[in-house]
């Protein structure tokens, strides 16, 4: 069975929060870890405007990381929030799973691809070559991401239910634990989900375990973070998106 870590949100603005979840990962002993990427949060901080964080995005660690491309700005335009995409469970998705940063669920082909040119450009200054991978912010986007994404030769996706290879047309189930910390009810709730998560999904054959920055700035959701791994990690191996057994066609 397979385990996914992944970084979300890799940002200059994160940069100590960063230090503090690699100074966790060494001490854990992770081996394998994807780092998601965001070329200019919240359009205040281009991260190739950040030396030191560049530097560090290249340097060199006691674990493998796999770089992918995590949005652009990360922050959903409350322009179109209410034009494009109108349904209920966009709405209910929006309102749920994050905090105004669904920045790709309401656009349209068009706006999809001139955010997808700029921030492989920032990926590309900043790590010195293309990515091949694409998250979505909080995992939300709609049905017109998956053709640009393969016309512009990205081979991985994924969702909050599965990873896709575009290029072959399969996917994975992969489930995904993470935590919130918006409110005090997110930060105990997402506590206690954490190992009944853990425990419901030991059986899939790839699980996933999201990490965000702000997780580092509690001490009981880091300890929460430390139980789960700790379990997880037993009977599983760690692994990237590029060694997962496609099994699924992509519309599964």
């Amino acid at each position: 069975m397979r385990l996914l870590i992944s970084l979300h949100d890799v940002t200059p603005f994160h940069f100590a929060r960063l230090l503090k979840a690699e100074a966790l990962f060494q001490e854990m002993g992770l081996r394998k870890l994807t780092y998601l990427f965001i070329p200019n949060y919240h359009g205040r901080f281009a991260s190739e405007e950040y030396p030191e964080f560049v530097a560090w995005c290249r340097g060199p660690r006691p674990f493998e990381v796999e770089w992918q491309l995590h949005g652009d700005h990360h922050l959903e335009d409350s322009a179109r929030a209410g034009g494009q995409t109108t349904s209920w469970t966009d709405q209910w998705r929006r309102r749920l799973l994050t905090a105004g940063e669904g920045e790709f669920l309401a656009l349209d082909a068009e706006a999809q691809r001139a955010k997808l040119t700029s921030g492989r450009a920032a990926f590309r200054q900043c790590l010195g070559y293309e990515p091949t991978g694409f998250v979505a912010p909080a995992w939300l986007f709609n049905a017109r991401l998956f053709p640009i994404l393969e016309e512009m030769r990205f081979q991985r996706t994924e969702d909050r239910h599965r990873i896709f290879e575009l290029h072959e047309g399969r996917s994975v189930r992969s489930p995904v634990i993470t935590w919130a910390t918006r409110t005090t009810l997110l930060k105990y709730g997402s506590i206690v989900m954490a190992p009944v998560l853990g425990q419901f999904w030991k059986t899939a054959d790839v699980l996933r375990v999201a990490i965000h920055p702000f997780d580092l700035d509690h001490d009981q959701t880091v300890s929460s973070i430390r139980r789960l791994l700790d379990s997880v990690m037993q009977n599983r191996q760690q692994s990237f998106c590029g060694e997962l057994p496609f099994d699924a066609a992509i519309a599964a």
